[in-house]
């Protein structure tokens, strides 16, 4: 019985050394290690015991308990692993979010600092959210906010509303994402007084991007319609 205690007691001080670890807590593969080491030697002992051979008994169950311990911890040290690259990447999901809201909100108030003076010779955009021809609300504020002012400004006669979209599609079917966007806008200028001999409507597709569509915020951008105003 002194040998096996030896075992047990060698084998779980050092497993145990290995499993806590200061700076990352328990390591789960020696934790489970240990346990199943230790396990394994106290059933091979009691298994060892009836065949009156204790002591090879307790090596073999705690050399099954080691090997079947790792292979328990190395399961839940990747599932852990998999969670813990899994909030990374939410978190960076939410940071990119709130820095394409910050952009826009700045080119939001560039806009409606310009639409403040004349329209015309300016060029205001309307965004859309992906695969969408609806207006926005805040969209549709601002376009009423420019009908007022072209209806004001005695040089204000072609509204050219050239709609775009990003790269996700295919050519065909982002012209005429684009072309709908283009409508959508200049169906609601009409509908504020505009006539519809000014309105003049054009479709780029995802050809004339203003900002990569690599990424989101990017993609966002290109997902627009343009207005300029001339005589």
């Amino acid at each position: 019985m002194k040998r096996i205690s030896l075992i047990l007691a060698t084998i779980l001080l050092a497993f145990t050394i290995s499993a806590c670890s200061p700076s990352k807590g328990i390591d789960k593969t020696a934790y489970g290690s240990t346990l199943g080491a230790g396990l394994g030697a106290t059933s091979g002992a009691i298994i060892g015991n009836q065949v009156n051979n204790s002591p090879e008994g307790a090596a073999v169950g705690a050399t099954v308990g080691l090997l079947s311990g790792l292979s328990t911890g190395l399961m839940y040290d990747g599932i852990e692993k998999k969670v813990l690259q899994q909030q990374d990447e939410i978190k960076r999901m939410r940071i990119q979010n709130e820095a394409n809201s910050h952009r826009l909100a700045r080119i939001q108030h560039d806009l409606d600092r310009a639409i403040a003076t004349d329209v015309y010779g300016g060029m205001y955009q309307v965004f859309f959210d992906v695969d969408q021809t609806n207006l926005r609300s805040g969209s549709i504020a601002n376009l009423e906010t420019i009908a007022e002012s072209i209806k004001r400004s005695p040089r204000a006669y072609r509204i050219n509303v050239m709609g775009h979209a990003d790269d996700t599609g295919s050519p065909k079917y982002n012209e005429r994402l684009a072309e709908s966007r283009a409508r959508a806008v200049a169906s609601y200028l009409a509908g504020k007084g505009i006539s519809n001999d000014q309105i003049f409507i054009s479709s780029e597709g995802s050809k004339l991007p203003i900002a990569s569509n690599a990424t989101e915020t990017g993609r966002q951008l290109n997902r627009r319609v343009d207005i300029t105003i001339s005589n």
